[in-house]
């Protein structure tokens, strides 16, 4: 997805929001906001917004100091992940299809999006799942190519909601199929990197491997040579949250996107409102931009 107006004053919010995780000196801020207003007039329109704000978390790294800015927003919302995680789990094992019931919390969960939410109250996004379920749902067509030993990719998001992804991919492993499970390179808002990945438990029940990307998006040109093989031979991906369906919307694969639209661009593009659940398969040549 090609770089919008639209997520210029975003990128301006998502800056301030990870400078001030990162410090409280008010001149350094105002310094780090001063090079993202540098750089608007040198962007280029085909850019994807993923890349630009990694470049923009790069300058609050180095200005700061800080390798992780949101270490303590992931570890706050892990916490709670991980409190709601036994409400979840038999919410998924009462669900008329639990692996239905997986696919809508592991949505539910990409409500943790520190990259658009500071505060989120994940038990009403809860509550909000079980009455709605998918606005936009291919789950039939899924359940057709979920055959034993395919290959599944799962390009992971943030950290909170990657603990709902663990149920998820329990329940595929019932469909004997091979998991890869694909994180952050380096800590980039609150996406999940191995560390956190690794502390859930999630090399534990699928392969676990680094994206290579050092954006909150998957772009495949800056993806190491592992994830582009597994992304390759995958017989199914599943896209989690709007990062990656920025980075990968216009690439020539067929992808399960499975997000909840955080914002009015990105729900406009897909046909749905705002706040609603999508579990979508974009076909071989298609583009969702």
């Amino acid at each position: 997805m090609e770089l919008r107006l639209d997520c210029l004053p975003c990128i301006f919010r998502q800056t301030l929001e990870g400078s001030r995780m990162a410090t409280e000196d008010e001149a350094l801020i105002r310094e780090i906001l001063n090079e993202y207003a540098q750089l608007i007039p040198k962007l280029d329109s085909k850019e994807k917004a993923p890349a630009i704000v990694g470049k923009v978390h790069q300058i609050i790294k180095e200005k700061t100091g800080v390798a992780d800015p949101y270490q303590k927003f992931k570890e706050e919302h892990m916490k709670l992940a991980l409190n709601l995680y036994p409400k979840v789990k038999k919410i998924i094992k009462d669900a008329t299809d639990s692996l239905q019931g997986a696919l809508i919390m592991a949505a539910t969960g990409n409500s943790i999006d520190a990259g658009l939410f500071s505060k989120v109250n994940i038990k009403d996004q809860i509550e909000d799942a079980l009455e709605n379920g998918f606005v936009q749902s291919d789950f039939e067509l899924f359940k057709e190519k979920l055959k034993s030993e395919a290959k599944v990719l799962i390009i992971g998001d943030n950290a909170g909601e990657a603990i709902f992804d663990k149920l998820l991919i329990k329940e595929l492993n019932k469909f004997g199929v091979e998991i890869t499970y694909a994180t952050r390179e380096v800590p980039v808002l609150n996406d999940v990197s191995i560390k956190e990945a690794k502390e859930i438990g999630l090399d534990q029940i699928s392969k676990l491997i680094s994206s290579g990307c050092k954006t909150p998006g998957t772009i495949l040109n800056n993806t190491t040579q592992e994830f582009r093989l597994a992304y390759q031979q995958a017989d199914i991906i599943i896209s989690k949250g709007q990062g990656n369906l920025e980075g990968l919307s216009s690439v020539s694969a067929p992808i399960f996107f499975l997000l909840k639209a955080k914002c009015n661009l990105v729900a406009r593009i897909l046909d749905v409102n705002e706040g609603d659940l999508v579990f979508r398969f974009k076909k071989q040549k298609e583009r969702l931009d």
